[in-house]
């Protein structure tokens, strides 16, 4: 499934390739993980006039150590969205 996120200037396409969310139980903690590929950017210049992200950054945002918790976090607030809006069979 394919995502929308806004990342630090970043409006990024995301695919979703893989979800896991196992919820918490009694007996144990729950967890959540997802990977992802990130299909395309675009970023505003000063005068807000959008400019296509180029497929080297796009590369070197998706493995960054710096970026890769922030598209998670985004793509997390994205996927719960739309599970609240259209229900469990949206994710």
């Amino acid at each position: 499934m394919t995502y929308e996120v806004i990342v630090e200037g970043y409006v990024l396409q995301v695919e979703v390739t893989w979800l896991e969310e196992a919820l918490p139980t009694e007996y144990r903690n729950g967890s959540r993980e997802v990977a992802f590929n990130v299909l395309s950017g675009t970023m505003y210049d000063a005068d807000g006039i959008p400019m296509d992200v180029f497929q080297m950054e796009l590369s070197v945002l998706a493995e960054s150590d710096e970026f890769v918790p922030m598209i998670e976090k985004a793509l997390w607030y994205e996927i719960d969205a739309r599970k609240r809006r259209y229900g469990s069979l949206a994710a």
